[in-house]
């Protein structure tokens, strides 16, 4: 393609730096600091903030911005559906859910309304959370381009280039990170995609409760296939995460690098269970944006030094200058511990609880929660994750053997028992389901709407037992402590140690009369605190 001359590219070049400017230093922290407070006094001071920027001229509509139109969408699907916190008063998350609604219809009439959208979405709605970070930075971007070009008023050519730069290196960065973070773990670059074994992820993912439909049989026959191909597929995923470096060399590089990585999500999803379903729309959605684009209206966003300048702010945010991608640079090994909880329900019945009914908590009770709840040493991160390649080798290398591993969590574990957080989980459990077997709403969907529901992010809805539903009210919850390993000589699953490190009794349920008042003291602190938004 034809190289446009310096000068537009150095006007695109400061839109650019205008707008990263601003997302870092203006519309990320004034998110913070609005999702920190009550809902009404975040919208009201959003809304105050905002208003100067009714007097100045908004930025013509275009491609970009229906994408953006989508993205915010998708978000409000997943906070307006997401289950209430049952511990805390209704009423005012019902409201937050509504105000929520509200203000993605501003927001798509005068994008400056974001603002108050993100006071709500990023505070009580839980917006914060993993895997939901790309996408609201996409939009914290689109609404700092907003701003500059309200104000700047530069040409609309350079805008546009501009605002396809920043979105771009938004979404690239969240991949080129994580390929960092791998060249970092070993002594070579090189090392992490030759050496680690990345079928024992698919392994560790169903110990911990992805897929436990299948036969362990056909699982063995599988990952004994994906052996064989560990260090292609690193290789590859190499590749596709570090393709953001070099992606705004040609416009179709760039659409082709954003199906890459939603197809790379697809992939993990698959054979972990962990589905970054608002990456794989938002990529999807950009590389469709890009290509209804007018070439001629964004061609100094493409082109060698369109490239220069989005390496800059690729490796400024991996640097954690700008925002902050996650690092997701890790060992994987065979060996899980992980806490289980189970209900009994009134009639006797035994179930599973799994982290999809834990909704608005999915995601913390599909990773490591409940470890201090227990005085074992643990050795690993969420799915049997490791960060020495010699740990991993020594779980490997132990072979399911009890005394072996019990050596290696005295040396290498950490033990994570704390009596506190031992008890906030508890009270709120035991204030969740009393509530429940009161009959208090769980879901703001009517029944027949629950399919409509955003899905989650963590897909460990299987295990040994069938999964609760609410089918009947519960009278005790059992947390255990359960320790499996895959055994890669022969294919086997094993479990290694399984004890119970709490029972909640929660007698005969109470009416809704009897346990207002009980509840309305409860509180969730036993769920993690909230990431940076």
């Amino acid at each position: 393609m034809s190289t446009p001359a310096s000068p537009s590219y150095v006007a695109t070049a400061a839109v650019v730096a205008a707008v990263v400017t601003c997302y870092r230093f203006g519309v990320s922290p004034a998110v913070r600091a609005l999702a920190r407070h009550p809902t009404p006094l975040a919208v009201s001071a959003a809304l105050a903030v905002s208003a100067p920027l009714a007097l100045l001229p908004s930025p013509p509509p275009g491609p970009l911005r229906w994408f953006v139109v989508s993205v915010l969408a998708l978000l409000t699907w997943r906070g307006a559906t997401s289950d209430y916190d049952v511990t805390l008063p209704i009423g005012p998350q019902r409201r937050d859910k509504l105000v929520l609604l509200f203000l993605a219809v501003a927001s798509c009439l005068w994008a400056p309304a974001m603002l108050a959208w993100f006071a709500v979405y990023c505070g009580r709605l839980r917006g914060w959370q993993h895997h939901g970070m790309m996408p609201v930075r996409l939009l914290k971007a689109y609404l700092a381009w907003f701003v500059v070009t309200a104000v700047l008023d530069p040409p609309p050519s350079d805008s546009t280039a501009g605002l396809v730069l920043v979105l771009g290196c938004v979404s690239l960065s969240h991949y080129v990170k994580p390929a960092w973070s791998k060249a970092r773990l070993g002594p070579r670059p090189w090392s992490w995609a030759w050496h680690n074994r990345t079928h024992y992820l698919m392994a560790s993912a169903y110990s911990w409760g992805w897929a436990r439909f299948l036969p362990s049989r056909a699982v063995s026959r599988l990952l004994r296939r994906g052996a064989g191909i560990d260090r292609p597929i690193n290789l590859l995923t190499m590749i596709v995460e570090s393709a953001g470096l070099v992606a705004f060399l040609d416009r179709r590089l760039l659409i082709a690098t954003l199906v890459a990585t939603a197809l790379f999500n697809l992939v993990v999803a698959l054979a972990s269970g962990i589905l970054f379903w608002e990456n794989i729309a938002a990529n999807i959605g950009l590389a469709t944006a890009l290509g209804l684009l007018s070439s001629t209206g964004s061609d100094t966003a493409f082109g060698w030094p369109a490239a220069l300048v989005a390496l800059t702010v690729i490796l400024l945010s991996a640097a954690d200058l700008l925002w902050q991608p996650w690092h997701l640079g890790w060992w994987d090994s065979p060996f899980t511990a992980r806490i289980h909880w189970q209900v009994e329900t009134v009639s006797g019945a035994t179930r599973g609880l799994y982290n999809d009914y834990m909704c608005p908590y999915e995601r913390e009770f599909g990773r490591v929660e409940g470890y201090f709840l227990s005085g074992e040493p643990v050795l690993h991160g969420h799915l049997g994750i490791v960060w020495d390649r010699r740990l991993r080798d020594l779980l490997v290398q132990a072979g399911g053997a009890r005394d072996r591993l019990y050596a290696l969590k005295q040396t290498y574990g950490r033990t994570h028992r704390d009596e506190q957080r031992s008890a906030e989980h508890v009270t709120f459990l035991t204030a969740m389901f009393t509530r429940l077997n009161a009959g208090t709403r769980k879901s703001p969907l009517p029944r027949w709407l629950r399919r409509l529901k955003a899905p989650g992010g963590q897909l460990y809805r299987w295990g040994d037992l069938p999964a609760y539903r609410g089918e009947e009210p519960v009278r005790r919850i059992t947390i255990r402590y359960v320790e499996r390993c895959y055994l890669p000589q022969t294919g086997d699953f094993v479990t290694l140690a399984g004890h119970v490190v709490r029972e909640i009794d929660l007698g005969a349920p109470m009416t809704d009369q009897e346990d207002n008042t009980s509840c309305a003291r409860s509180s969730s602190t036993a769920a993690p605190t909230s990431e940076s938004c």
